[in-house]
């Protein structure tokens, strides 16, 4: 395993850390069918600063990052990812996710952009398989 493999699982390591550590205290689950979607939304500046660089994350005091993961089972599965964010503005921003993924885990990560206490409406498109039709997920943050 070279160096910048191990460097690269450290800091997904990393990630799924910091994300676990949010889970009792932010994280929102739903059951779909036999599928359970766990999502949430944090601060970017939680993120380590050399996991964000790795991974291309911006860390700002304006930005968030939004958190989903699909599972089957006890199972992660994959998924297709897409969706919106709109502000009290009715300013409508897309959602570009990405893929973290381990042995025991996939997650979607996308970053969003907000102003200071500004209220967010979320709207994401997840596919779980060919088989299930897409489900829409909706909800609403207020951030101070």
């Amino acid at each position: 395993m070279g160096f910048s493999h191990t460097m690269m699982r450290l800091a997904l390591i990393g990630i799924i850390g910091l994300l676990v550590s949010f889970k009792a205290a932010a994280e929102q689950k739903i059951q779909v069918g036999e599928f359970e979607i766990h999502y949430t939304a944090f601060p970017s500046l939680l993120v380590p600063a050399d996991t964000a660089s790795l991974h291309g994350l911006t860390r700002a005091e304006n930005r968030l990052l939004l958190n989903l993961s699909v599972r089957r089972a006890g199972e992660p599965v994959p998924a297709g990812v897409t969706g919106q964010v709109v502000n009290i503005l009715n300013q409508a921003q897309p959602l570009t996710f990405f893929e973290v993924s381990e042995q025991t885990a996939i997650y979607y990560l996308a970053e969003v952009v907000n102003q200071e206490k500004d209220w967010l409406r979320f709207t994401l498109e997840i596919e779980f398989s060919k088989d299930h039709p897409p489900y829409v997920l909706e909800f609403n943050r207020q951030y101070y």
